[in-house]
């Protein structure tokens, strides 16, 4: 749809340019009219054209005054002159203003016609670009989001190298200098409407998550969350230059405004609490232990500082083994793990309802463990009893078969990754390399849906698809610079790729030198 907006002193004049459009010009157009300068400026902001064919000479302000108007207003607009002058006359003008293109009066239909294709050409590209950058921040800000969401994951269950902390914070664009682990336990029961499904409590953990962040925010501190977890896992950031001092900030007063200010907003109890300092990313995970510990029953009303007893402390230690018996998919060690946390269960001093929320956190934790490591992202194991069990009996029992399942479905992925379907995309891109093949492709010819496809081969294969395929190329590459007197522009196109510059680049990455170098040497080392 386009709307075009004609403008032109006389009747005859636009009428005629209305018949062309209308005859010969396939798109779907409105056409509005205005018969001077003043009123296509009046007629451009109420009926925002995405075309104007303006005549220059008109009464009172002329098409050059008027377009002047109109772009200060609306840069986008493609504005077309109508005149039956020399073009040249105000070809420097015409450029100041932006200018698309002149028709010179009188002109052929066909010449018309050419111009505004032209110009509608060019404003589908633009509406395309707009839309491909569009589509490209809202990708960025998914991934940012899952970026955030992984990190503090990761920082909080399993700890993180410092070559991946900092890739995460290059990604999310932060200057860490020091940060300190946090998390907001949420009391679903007093929320003054009954909480029965997840996402009433993802929205409520949403809103949680704005108010924490405003309040971190005004103080001037940074935070990254994490939305997955039954509790809200957070991350406040110093980042270097900052004057605020992590060391003095009074965390039993932030705990309290922060429960204040969620319960007076939405009108729901929220405990958090905090953990110690760290700049080195290996302490990441002591820090978030530290604030978990000050979760677990009478410990939740402490301040972050203070050390909870033994007796009160979940055993954190049993999470990462069970997560990473899971991974390992070895049964004796989940298993093992699984009896010790029935000693700790057995015995702890804490409440029965406290120590079940630790089990309904631990296999929240873990069904994201293992869903992270599933091809298409989703964990298909449920709780089944747990969150309705009344007694210890029921409760690990309970556990004992969610464990149970998890493992099949880790052992299931095993499974997969020596997936014939697998070995058949392997045997598609070796085949059809020299094409411009895509993983869409391949995935197609698997019968899988991209996303899977992509997951599986990298879990599989232990590269990328675009890794394969490239050094599939650069195999055939190699060959021909040793047994063929082709150029690099035959070679090029010889093993798939249509811009010998940018093979050029890739060969260069993945083997260090350029192919000329390479067939150079190989040469020399023939002699």
């Amino acid at each position: 749809m386009y709307k075009i907006l004609i403008v032109d002193d006389e009747q005859l004049e636009r009428n005629a340019l209305k018949v062309i459009i209308n005859k010969d010009i396939n798109s779907i157009v409105e056409i509005e009219e205005a018969v001077n300068g003043r009123e296509a400026i009046v007629k451009s902001r109420s009926f925002n054209p995405d075309i104007i064919f303006l005549d220059i000479k008109m009464p009172g302000i002329n098409g050059i005054d008027a377009a002047r108007t109109i772009r200060d207003s609306d840069s986008s607009v493609s504005i077309v002159f109508l005149t039956a002058y020399n073009q040249f006359e105000y070809a420097r003008e015409a450029i100041d203003i932006g200018v698309s293109n002149f028709i010179i009066k009188p002109s052929s239909d066909s010449h018309i016609l050419e111009v505004i294709n032209k110009v509608i050409t060019n404003i589908d590209n633009s509406r395309a670009e707009f839309i491909e950058k569009e589509d490209n921040e809202i990708r960025l800000n998914k991934a940012s989001g899952y970026l955030e969401n992984e990190f503090i994951y990761n920082l909080s269950v399993r700890g993180i190298s410092e070559e991946k902390f900092e890739s995460y914070l290059s990604f999310l664009e932060l200057d860490f200098f020091s940060a300190r682990a946090g998390i907001s336990k949420l009391n679903y029961s007093t929320y003054p409407v009954h909480i029965d499904s997840s996402y009433q409590k993802h929205v409520l953990r949403k809103k949680t998550v704005f108010i924490i962040q405003n309040i971190l925010t005004d103080i001037g501190l940074t935070t990254l969350f994490n939305m997955e977890l039954s509790n809200i896992y957070f991350l406040v950031i110093k980042l270097k230059g900052s004057s605020i001092n992590l060391d003095t900030l009074d965390i039993s007063r932030l705990s309290i405004a922060i429960s204040d200010e969620v319960k007076k907003t939405i009108n729901l109890e929220v405990i958090t609490s905090f953990g110690s300092i760290f700049k080195d990313p290996a302490e990441s995970i002591k820090s978030f232990s530290r604030a978990k510990n000050n979760l677990v029953g009478e410990a939740s009303l402490l301040s972050a500082v203070q050390q909870p007893s033994k007796a009160d402390i979940f055993p954190f230690n049993l999470e990462i083994e069970l997560e990473q018996g899971l991974l390992k998919g070895s049964r004796k060690e989940v298993l093992e793990t699984y009896q010790h946390l029935c000693n700790w269960f057995n015995n702890s001093l804490l409440k029965y309802e406290n120590k079940k929320q630790s089990i309904i956190e631990l296999t929240t934790v873990l069904r994201h463990a293992v869903a992270y490591q599933q091809p298409d992202g989703i964990c298909t194991v449920d709780d089944g009893d747990i969150n309705e069990a009344m007694s210890a009996e029921v409760l690990l029992s309970g556990l004992n078969i969610f464990l149970n399942n998890l493992l099949e479905q880790t052992a299931s992925v095993k499974n997969m990754e020596n997936s014939p379907a697998i070995k058949s995309a392997c045997r598609f891109i070796e085949d059809n390399f020299k094409q411009d093949i895509t993983l869409e492709e391949s995935a197609t010819h698997c019968r899988l849906s991209s996303f899977y496809f992509s997951k599986l081969f990298k879990k599989s294969m232990g590269i990328t698809f675009i890794d394969y395929l490239t050094n599939c190329r650069l195999r055939e590459a190699k060959r021909l610079l040793e047994s063929s007197n082709l150029s690099m522009k035959e070679i090029s196109y010889e093993i798939g790729y249509s811009d010998p510059n940018y093979f050029t680049r890739v060969f260069k990455r993945i083997e260090s030198i350029s192919p000329t170098t390479y067939r150079s040497n190989k040469m020399l080392r023939s002699q």
